[in-house]
């Protein structure tokens, strides 16, 4: 999996590429609490290129998400893969998150 944390007019975004499982998902972890230190007005993640979501990788979208919130940060998915979509839908996350085009 490959991370690039990006500064973007609204707060940061984290481009998300490669698989996310459990190997991966701490890395992603260490990325969001790293982002949420500067406490951005809202923390994206990009995730087109994300082929592959296990259930170690929804846990850290959901932790983001609660950390997000206790640090005043919205917080959305943007451009999510068919997969990462099929997942979220079969375990009825999707409207759970905020989920963006683009």
């Amino acid at each position: 999996m490959k991370l690039e944390a990006q500064e973007v007019a609204d707060g940061i975004r984290i481009v998300v590429e490669g698989d996310v499982d459990m190997e991966s998902s701490p890395k992603l972890r260490d990325q969001i609490k790293k982002s949420l230190k500067s406490k951005p007005q809202r923390l994206s993640m990009k995730m087109t290129d994300v082929p592959y979501i296990d259930s170690s990788g929804i846990a850290v979208l959901i932790e983001g998400m609660k950390w997000s919130k206790k640090k005043g940060s919205e917080y959305a998915l943007v451009a999510i893969s068919d997969n990462v979509r099929s997942v979220l839908e079969l375990s009825k996350l999707l409207a759970v998150f905020t989920v963006e085009e683009g």
